[in-house]
């Protein structure tokens, strides 16, 4: 059996993003030198560091992602890929691959779809997590319905359709507004949601999932900075206890089986502000936190995604200790 992997950054060098992605990329590989039911390979960029696998054989992309798949995918029995949500990137990977008959070991293009907008997302979520939130088209705003909806201009500005914490911040009036409102226009942001500002720890919920059984399997710490405004995230530990856990996991259990179709590997943000609990986003892909969750598993992360995907077994994942990954490193 043949299994394609690959991580969008380390194929398109999309710099926002290769650090984490390239991280993820070997964390995968590394649990899949040592899985022998698959002939592994791996699409890379030539100008990035090599990978030395005995087990895993790289293939130098020199076409556009979408293109290439197109052609050769269907030699393939099996993908993993890591890919942002970005003006749907990943939700197109899927479909090229679904089309062309290989079997994704994660989520399939209508879960990723539907994550791909956290505003589409916020109506399969339950009413009681979700945090007020309007959406507007960045070019044409209606400033008295802003006005209206949250009575001062102190609120979350955020592209409906982009990835993690790019392009995040927080206004306090509407000068501020104004200008995240050009660097939108810069950028290409249409649709953008506007939320009220709510204080509190940032934290995620890793689970492995098929469409009968959802294992949360840690919660994580997210890593915030702010500065001039821009909320960003740089990184994590985990696994970390918390006092909220039976609370996030039965939540995170809840969401997993309101969208269809999530699989694999998935994660869920969230923010607690003292003792409640608000639902952010939900990311239908290997996250951040895997890059540490790999090496603190006391058993192959990667297999125990493969074993329940493809063979329906069900297994405990454990971790020996707690650890950290910062993007800027």
């Amino acid at each position: 059996m043949k299994l394609l992997v690959f991580e969008y950054s380390t194929v398109c060098l999309d710099n926002y993003l290769i650090n984490e992605g390239f991280n993820m990329l070997k964390g995968m590989l590394d649990n899949l030198e040592n899985i022998s039911f698959f002939d592994t390979y791996f699409l890379i960029n030539k100008k990035l560091p090599k990978l030395n696998f005995k087990n895993c054989s790289p293939i130098y992309l020199e076409d556009e992602i979408g293109l290439w798949l197109k052609k050769y995918s269907e030699e393939f029995d099996y993908c993993l890929f890591v890919a942002p949500e970005d003006n749907l990137i990943q939700y197109k990977i899927c479909k090229i691959l679904e089309e062309n008959n290989v079997s994704i070991l994660g989520s399939s293009s209508n879960a990723s779809f539907i994550c791909s907008s956290k505003f589409l997302t916020y109506k399969y979520v339950p009413e009681e997590l979700k945090i007020d939130t309007l959406k507007i088209n960045s070019n044409d705003v209606d400033f008295s319905v802003i006005e209206n909806h949250f009575k001062s201009f102190d609120f979350i500005v955020k592209p409906d359709n982009r990835t993690s914490s790019n392009l995040i911040f927080h206004v306090n009036n509407e000068n501020e507004f104004k200008e995240i409102l050009e660097l939108y226009e810069k950028e290409d942001v249409d649709d953008v949601l506007l939320q009220e500002y709510i204080s509190g720890d940032s934290v995620s919920v890793s689970i492995i999932c098929d469409d009968s059984f959802v294992n949360c399997i840690s919660i994580n710490s997210q890593e915030i900075r702010t500065e001039n405004n821009k909320i960003t995230y740089i990184g994590c530990v985990t696994p970390i206890e918390h006092e909220y856990k039976n609370e996030l996991f039965q939540i995170s259990e809840r969401i997993i089986k309101s969208i269809p179709n999530l699989k694999g590997f998935v994660g869920i943000d969230y923010i607690i502000n003292e003792d409640k609990i608000y639902f952010v986003e939900v990311n239908a892909r290997i996250t951040t936190p895997f890059i540490v969750l790999q090496k603190q598993c006391n058993d192959n992360l990667i297999e125990n995604i493969i074993e329940l995907l493809i063979n329906k077994k069900r297994k405990k994942i454990s971790f020996k200790n707690s650890g950290s990954f910062c993007k800027e490193e």
